[in-house]
């Protein structure tokens, strides 16, 4: 590959911090870090939050471990972030990306000889009881996880970041691969009567429509699975760009992949992303797009196509 890019950093709602893991394997995450560096004579990247205690190996004399350092809110935390700024891909150039979890594992499975199957998993969301975080394995059931773990009253079960984990139901009813949380929201089936016409002084937008803009910044609001409206045209008032920080064009961007233009997507950049890095700008859509399958749906065409 042409870089490796560690994420020892993670911005998602209700995520673990990845220092609080790390502390408790560092050996193992050192030892993870210093295999990586091996397979390639390019750079390593850890990416970490600034004046967050990360292990770093320092016993090789021309190291190609490289230590960068992201701040803000999500998508700070992102690979595709990272990537973006530091290495960024196209269709001659690929890097990898993991997890701080899978070092961990990298480095017992080269001390040990044993793979290491253990996760901790954030267990959080508006319907747990108790927050907090748990010691399970790789693709353990979410059900047996969550036993008498919830409130009272339908929810839905999230593998994952709320903004792009998948339902954690049928037969996807376990711990995803990757996944290094899990998140439980009220499942809202009610609909209310002229709700866009109503003050909404308890209601969430990212959006100035409700009166409850105001207050945003103190307010706490009961989010649920509810989309608050219907598929309608897309309609771009330059929401995209306020949670996007990639060098991109946004609205462009995701125009071209609702409507199925893959060369115009290539051109605008769709090659460096993957389904979170759109994850929030599904979120603050007015139209109600799931971008994130819009982008997988090009990206399977142009490997198929070309």
């Amino acid at each position: 590959p042409y870089a490796i890019f560690v994420t020892a950093m993670d911005s998602n709602p209700l995520a673990a911090r990845a220092d609080v893991v790390i502390s408790e394997y560092r050996q193992d995450f050192m030892d993870g870090i210093t295999v990586l560096s091996n397979f390639t004579a390019n750079k390593v990247f850890i990416c970490k939050y600034p004046e967050v205690d990360i292990p770093i190996p320092n016993d090789k004399p021309k190291s190609n471990i490289v230590v960068a350092e992201f701040s803000g809110p999500h998508p700070a935390g992102l690979p595709g972030t990272h990537i973006h700024f530091l290495a960024p891909v196209s269709a001659q150039r690929t890097v990898w990306h993991l997890g701080y979890q899978d070092v961990i594992a990298i480095g017992k499975l080269f001390t040990s000889g044993h793979l290491w199957v253990e996760r901790i998993v954030a267990l959080a969301g508006p319907r747990v009881k108790q927050p907090r975080l748990i010691r399970t394995r790789l693709g353990a059931s979410t059900g047996s996880l969550l036993e008498g773990e919830l409130e009272h009253g339908e929810s839905r079960i999230i593998s994952g970041s709320i903004l792009s984990g998948h339902r954690a139901s049928g037969w996807a009813r376990h711990l995803g691969r990757y996944h290094t949380q899990i998140s439980v929201l009220a499942e809202e089936r009610e609909r209310h009567f002229l709700a866009w016409i109503q003050p909404g002084w308890s209601r969430h937008s990212h959006h100035n429509v409700f009166l409850s803009s105001l207050f945003r910044r103190k307010a706490k609001f009961p989010l649920t699975t509810s989309q608050q409206g219907s598929p309608r045209a897309m309609v771009p008032i330059g929401s995209f760009s306020r949670v996007v920080p990639l060098d991109i064009l946004p609205t462009i961007l995701l125009r071209s992949l609702v409507v199925g233009d893959t060369d115009k997507a290539q051109g605008m950049g769709c090659l460096e992303l993957d389904e979170e890095d759109l994850a929030l700008c599904t979120y603050v859509c007015p139209s109600k797009y799931e971008y994130g399958a819009a982008l997988r749906a090009a990206l399977t065409h142009i490997e198929r196509e070309g």
